[in-house]
Order: structure tokens, then sequence, then C-alpha cells
């Protein structure tokens, strides 16, 4: 994976994680009282996912080309486990939307 291809892909996904997160947290009053917590403990972990992805993008962006080099393979892994992690907490998430939800008094 070239350099630029990976800063792409890695603005591609913080964009998309900041917008899944936004609209999960515009649905937070459809969710059934006993997931809640556990709904916010995932949305939680989405948020680090994007803060250590931001970082991790950053770290890279300052590296020469040379720098680069050597460490392409491991930002390639690194990618590849942001997109596990969050394949896995979205799933959680999506979840707390299949309970019942709160009826309306």
């Amino acid at each position: 994976m070239k350099k630029e291809e990976f800063k792409q892909k890695t603005h591609q996904v913080i964009d998309e994680l900041a917008e899944t997160i936004s609209n999960l947290e515009s649905r937070a009053g459809q969710i059934a009282e006993d997931a809640k917590e556990e709904y916010k403990e995932q949305l939680d972990k989405l948020r680090e996912l994007r803060d250590s992805l931001s970082a991790k993008l950053e770290e890279y962006d300052k590296m020469t080309d040379g720098k680069w080099d050597l460490v392409k393979e491991s930002a390639g892994n690194f990618f590849a486990s942001v997109a596990e992690a969050w394949k896995e907490n979205f799933g959680k998430v999506s979840d707390a939307f299949k309970k019942e939800p709160p009826k309306e008094s």
C-alpha cells in the first residue's frame, strides 16, 4: 500500500466513522432501556477507534517516504484491525436497535 493510498483510505474511514457515530447518537432515544448501557459502551469504543485512527494517520503523515517503506506493512495491518474492530462494534450497536424500544407514555 502506498502512503497516499493509506492516507486516502484512512480519511475515508474516519469520515465514515464520524458519520456513523453521529447517526447512532441521534437515534439513542430509540434504544430499549436494558440496552442503553451497552449501546453507550459500544459508541465509546467507536469514538476511541476514530480517535486512534486519526492519531495514527497524523503519525504516518509526518513520516518521510523512506521511513514509510519500512512501516507500510504494519500500517496495512493496523488498517485491517481497525476495519475489523469497527465491524464488530457497529454490529453490537446495531443489535441494540433490535431490542424492544421504550414505550411512549
